[in-house]
This record gives C-alpha cells, sequence and structure tokens, in this order.
C-alpha cells in the first residue's frame, strides 16, 4: 500500500495557504480543521498501514503470539467400582474445550482411583483366577485339546492375563487383565489400560502423592509429636 499523501507533511499555515477554504478564516478555525484532517487521515492511513504523523515509516510487523492452551471442564462423578469386594477401580473424565488455533489442554483427561472396598468372603475366587476361568475349554496353538486355565505370574507383563494351562508346562496371553485386577498377589498396585499403576497415599492411581514420617499425605513432616523421657530401672541384685 502506498503512503498518504505528501501534503499531509506539510505546517498548518502552508496547508490551509494550499488547500484551505473549508474552514472559516482565523488561527484558532484554522488549528481545529487541521486537527480534524488529520484525525481523519490518522484512521485512513492507519488502514492502509502508515502513520500520517510519521511520514515514511510503517508500523512494525506484529510477531505471533504463541497460543494460549484450551481448559478443561469440571471433573465427573466418579464411575461404580469394577469390582464389589477386594481390589477394584473406578473412574471420572473430563473434557478439554478448546479453540481450533488453542493448543490441546495439558493433562489426562481421564483419572483412576482405587475403590475402598471391604475383603471378599473367605474362599472366594481372585479376580483374576476369574478371567482366567473364562477361558476354560479353550484350545490354543492349533490344539484340539481343551484346557483349563489358572492364573500363571511368571511372565514379564504384570496385566497382561497370562493364564497356565493346568497339567502342562505352558501359559498363554489371552489379552489385558480388566481394569482393577492387582498387578500380582505381592503387590496393592492394580492395572489399568495394561498398565500397572501405583496407588497414591490420597488414592489415587498412577499419583506420586506418599505419606510423610507422620503419616500424613503429602505432609511435610510437621505434625509429628516427639516425645521424649528418661527410663530409669533398678536392677535386681545378684541373688535375689
Amino acid at each position: 500500500m502506498g503512503r498518504c499523501p505528501s501534503w499531509m507533511e506539510q505546517p498548518p499555515e502552508q496547508l490551509w495557504k494550499e488547500h484551505g477554504g473549508g474552514c472559516a478564516d482565523g488561527i484558532w478555525r484554522l488549528g481545529s480543521c487541521y486537527l480534524l484532517i488529520m484525525a481523519w487521515m490518522t484512521v485512513t492511513c492507519a488502514a492502509q498501514g502508515t502513520d500520517p504523523r510519521k511520514p515514511g515509516l510503517s508500523p512494525a510487523p506484529r510477531q505471533p503470539q504463541p497460543s494460549s492452551e484450551g481448559a478443561w471442564t469440571h471433573w465427573g462423578g466418579w464411575s461404580t467400582c469394577s469390582s464389589t469386594c477386594g481390589d477394584g477401580a473406578s473412574f471420572r473424565t473430563r473434557r478439554c474445550i478448546r479453540f481450533p488455533e488453542e493448543q490441546p489442554c495439558r493433562g489426562k483427561p481421564r483419572q483412576y482411583r482405587a475403590c475402598d472396598l471391604h475383603e471378599c468372603p473367605a474362599g472366594s475366587v481372585p479376580f483374576r483366577a476369574i478371567q482366567c476361568a473364562l477361558y476354560n475349554g479353550r484350545s490354543v496353538l492349533g490344539s484340539q485339546t481343551p484346557y483349563q486355565w489358572v492364573p500363571f505370574h511368571g511372565a514379564p507383563n504384570l496385566c497382561d492375563l497370562n493364564c497356565l494351562a493346568v497339567g502342562h508346562n505352558f501359559y498363554y496371553t489371552f489379552g489385558r487383565v480388566l481394569d482393577g485386577t492387582r498387578c500380582s498377589p505381592e503387590l496393592r498396585d492394580l492395572c489399568i489400560s495394561g498398565q500397572c499403576l501405583k496407588v497414591g497415599c490420597d488414592g489415587t492411581l498412577g499419583s506420586e502423592a506418599q505419606a510423610d514420617a507422620c503419616g500424613v499425605c503429602n505432609g511435610r513432616n510437621e505434625t509429628c509429636l516427639f516425645v521424649q523421657q528418661v527410663f530409669r530401672a533398678a536392677f535386681p541384685t545378684s541373688g535375689d
């Protein structure tokens, strides 16, 4: 785009002599008329990318601003637990609301927590064993022999449904275990989407929250009660 007309660079007196006639005589009238023209030309020239007050200079190009991130909605309610006793997990979700030019939200749209359930009755079949038993009578590896299946805990991936063929020396992997299954009998950690997640002290799976020395979740060891006492005891004499 071209710059503003060169006559805008002239002082008011010269402008009045060459282009006057539209305003009444008198210096005050002249000043008002000039200011009115300048205001109009400022708006017009700004749209053209030039500045009438600084002839020949164009404004610096706008630097691209880093796009902002979207915003998460509030967390929804917790789902029902994956089990009715023993180990289990529930989840809740949220959505990322953003415009096309915005970056995705940081964080995860789904959160899991361990259910606070009572222990299953004595003699109950473990959750992983129930999942293996669903494949009883199933033949694998091209064999026509139906097998009975029990959990196998020696496989590398703790969250695969690894089942041992009863009476045989091999195991078979039937995909992943269901969410809320213990990673192993010795661990309190639970499997979620094929990954073994630790249970933080806040009950959230995958959380790094830990209890401090005072037993407070995410505490700073500031609530412990230190007790210092001197104990004296009379030792029995010999012969007593």
